[in-house]
């Protein structure tokens, strides 16, 4: 791979790489260059132990907005579980921003909570159900992408809920790719986990979203 190629990681959270472009945007972000803030909000119970976490290199940009990349800039694009924490609409916006800068032999690798997958996670663990086992509050969880059935009981509990952005919308293969070819995109190809045309994805994949994701890849 040419060293002059940018594989940019939107959303990246701690799960990035320090030879890709990381874009995140918000509060833990900000945390991310602060980590000694961060680790006296998990003391204090505001955040909680597992977000004391090194992160790669970041810039805070908010993808709602215009990219600070140039047109057909970039290589590679891999965005995981985060284009499901926007309204479509916002989500619509991110995608057509991702192909303004992809080159044009660039790819774009999405993944996302599949609504099929997550109905299939709810089934088996109905079938497997021990006593005390709740198959639909982790269906809930999942669905929203935070324990939203926990009250904050706290002034802490209550400020660490400004650092959660839950799920504004939900996919499956139909609804994702009507999505990407609304936003230009002419090909949609899904992909197993872990396997696909971007590199690292032995690294960016997360094996903690395998059982409830959608992996696809799209190209202009």
């Amino acid at each position: 791979m040419e060293s002059s190629e940018i594989m940019l990681n939107i959303g990246c959270g701690p799960n990035g790489l320090n030879h890709w472009l990381n874009y995140d945007w918000g509060v833990l972000p900000l945390l991310s260059k602060f980590p000694g803030a961060r680790r006296c909000l998990i003391q204090l119970g505001a955040l909680p132990k597992g977000y004391d976490l090194p992160w790669a290199r970041l810039k805070l940009v908010d993808i709602r907005k215009k990219f600070p990349l140039a047109d057909g800039a970039v290589k590679f694009i891999y965005c995981s579980h985060v284009i499901e924490h926007f309204e479509r609409w916002e989500a619509l916006h991110i995608l057509r921003e991702c192909r303004r800068c992809l080159r044009d032999d660039g790819v774009l690798r999405l993944v996302v909570p599949d609504i099929p997958k997550l109905i299939a996670c709810y089934q088996q663990a109905v079938a497997a159900a021990q006593p005390g086992a709740r198959p639909a509050r982790d269906l809930c969880r999942l669905w929203w992408g935070f324990d939203k059935d926990i009250a904050p009981g706290s002034f802490l509990g209550k400020l660490s809920r400004r650092f959660i952005r839950d799920h504004q919308w939900n996919y499956d293969r139909q609804e994702l790719e009507l999505l990407v070819k609304e936003a230009g995109f002419r090909a949609m190809t899904v992909c197993d986990f872990a396997k696909g045309a971007v590199p690292d994805l032995d690294k960016l994949d997360l094996e903690g979203h395998k059982a409830h994701s959608i992996y696809v890849e799209v190209t202009k």
